[in-house]
This record gives structure tokens, sequence and C-alpha cells, in this order.
């Protein structure tokens, strides 16, 4: 009876240990999806329009004709997205003494003018936006389906760490009963041996639980090395992120303040340390072997981009309700 209780309870340490080996916890193409666009978005009229904007700068000396029509914050968004110049025009139209039909019919195809770059801009952010959160839900997604996987092996090993001890105290019971005192003692530290191995093979597992995730598309490898033109990110909304910030004392863009928030909540680790940079090298690379709090830090990053992305819509909401209070005047 003694030996063959302990040989069930080495059979199931042997079992047990081959069964978290043997299969990833889950299947690669369970997290596969595609969050970019099927096609590279390209737009000749950015950089045209950029150009008119410093062409039509207002010079030293000439009057500002969009002073006091537009805050300042409506002229940087206006200048960002390559409208400023149409907002120059609209204006020097609407001051014309002699208004023809011909100035009407410029002065309303200049408006049209300003609302579809607004438009094109309020789409800007809502793709940029919706490619984050896309990306964020991957790695929530995988986060949750490894995290149930790796709960569904703590179960069992607890439930086989519960069910040998139990035998081992039976056989222990036994032996005692049967004057064999030795016996006994050995069947109680093997069955404290084989509880103790369950319990720390349960809780290293919840470390061990990695997956191969993939992201080719990179969009906070956009915002880490910080290139003058994004291939990612389209330029309104990347004007948008490098812009310094007035209301920040050192002058910080969007993108570098993103930056230290994430060093900041620690989802990089400890500055110039081993586990920063195979962070580093992991978020904003390819891709490769993620943990669970990989997989969550990457998630939070993406929220963080996207909340900052989305503010642009209140500077264009902005630069459209004082261009349509300046239609009521």
């Amino acid at each position: 009876m003694y030996v063959g209780a302990l040989m069930w309870v080495l059979l199931l340490f042997l079992s047990s240990g081959c069964a978290i080996g043997q299969r990833p916890l889950v299947h690669p193409e369970a997290v596969e999806r595609r969050c970019g666009p099927v096609s590279p978005v390209q737009r000749m009229t950015d950089q045209h329009l950029l150009r008119l904007s410093a062409d039509t700068a207002i010079q030293p000396g000439n009057p500002d004709v969009l002073a006091g029509r537009f805050s300042p914050q409506s002229q940087s968004i206006a200048e960002r997205i390559g409208v400023k110049h149409l907002l120059v025009r609209a204006a020097m139209l609407e001051g014309k003494a002699d208004r023809d039909l011909a100035t009407a019919v410029e002065r309303l195809h200049v408006q049209q003018q300003i609302s579809d770059r607004i438009a094109l801009a309020l789409l800007d952010v809502a793709r940029t936006a919706a490619e984050a959160d896309c990306e964020e839900k991957r790695a929530d997604q995988l986060a949750e389906v490894l995290g149930e996987e790796r709960d569904k092996h703590i179960r069992r090993l607890l439930l086989i760490s519960i069910v040998g001890d139990a035998m081992i105290g039976i056989v222990a019971g036994g032996l005692n009963l049967a004057v064999m005192e030795t016996a006994a003692a050995a069947a109680e530290i093997f069955g404290g041996a084989v509880a103790t191995w369950f319990g720390v093979a349960s809780l290293s597992l919840s470390d061990e639980a990695r997956h191969e995730f993939r992201h080719q598309r990179n969009l906070l490898q956009e915002v880490w090395i910080g290139p003058k033109e994004s291939s990612l990110i389209p330029p309104s909304v990347w004007r948008h992120m490098t812009r310094p910030l007035p209301e920040d004392p050192e002058n910080y863009s969007l993108r570098e303040s993103l930056i230290r928030r994430w060093r900041q909540d620690g989802r990089l680790g400890e500055a110039g340390s081993e586990p920063e940079q195979r962070r580093i090298d992991l978020y904003f690379g390819e891709g490769g072997s993620y943990s669970i709090g990989d997989l969550r830090d990457r998630a939070a990053m993406l929220e963080l981009l996207k909340a900052d992305v989305n503010l642009m819509s209140q500077d264009l909401e902005r630069l459209m309700e004082e261009i349509l209070s300046q239609g009521s005047a």
C-alpha cells in the first residue's frame, strides 16, 4: 500500500510536468489581426497646402487679418492641417468693399475647402485612434487568453497537490498504525516535498506564461523614434504630436511628454537596466516573446497614445466653432 501510493503521487507529478510543457498556451492564429489599412494612405495635398500656408504667412509690418477673429489655438491647428492660408484668404474676401458675385462664389469655395480639410483631419484622428485601439485590444486579448490558460494550470497543480498531500497523509497514518514510524516519516517528508513543488510551480507559472506576439506596423515605434515624417501616422496628426507644447515649461512636444509618462508609469523598467533594454527592443521592434505583464504594459502605452491623438479633435472642433461664429456675425 505504501509503495503503491507513493508511485501514484509520483506519476501525478510527472504527468503534470509534461502537461505544462508539451504545447503552447494558445495557438498563434488566435490573436492575429490586421489593424492598419490594407494599403498605405498617400496624400499629395498635405505638403502642397503647407507650402501655401508658408507662402501666405503674415509678413512683418502687415496687419494680421486673423487677429481678433481666431484664437491662437485655432490658428495653430489651422496651420497644422494646412488651412491657415485659406483662413487668411476668406478674411480678405470678407473684408472687400466691392462684394460682387465672383467674390461671393470664391469665398464659398474657400470655405468649402476649409470644411473639407477639417473633415479630413477629423478622419485622420479617427483612423489613428482606431488603429491604436485595435492594437491595444490585440494585446489585451492575448493577455486575457494567457491568463485564463495560466489559471487553469494553477488550479490543476493545486488540485493535484491537495489530493497528493491527502493520499500521503492516509499512507503515513496507516504506517503509524502498523508501527512503522520510519516509513511513515519518510512518507510525510516525501508528501511535503511534492506539495511544496506543486506550490512553487503554481507560483512560477504566472511568470512563465509567454507567447509570440508580432506587430510589424508599430505605432509605438514611430512615437519612440520620432522621425521627421511618420510612415504610419497621418501628417496632420504627426504634426499635432511633434509640435512643442506652449503650456509645457520645458517646451516638450506631445510625443516627448508621452514617452516621459511611459517611463514614469514604469512601463519600460528602471532606466539603464537590462529589463529596460529588453522591453525597448520588444515594444518598439517587430515583436517577440511577450509575457502577460509585457502585453498589459503595451496595451496601457497604446491607450495613452490613443488618448493624446483624440485630443486633437478638440482643437478641430474649436476651429470649426470659430469659423461658424465668423459666418454668423
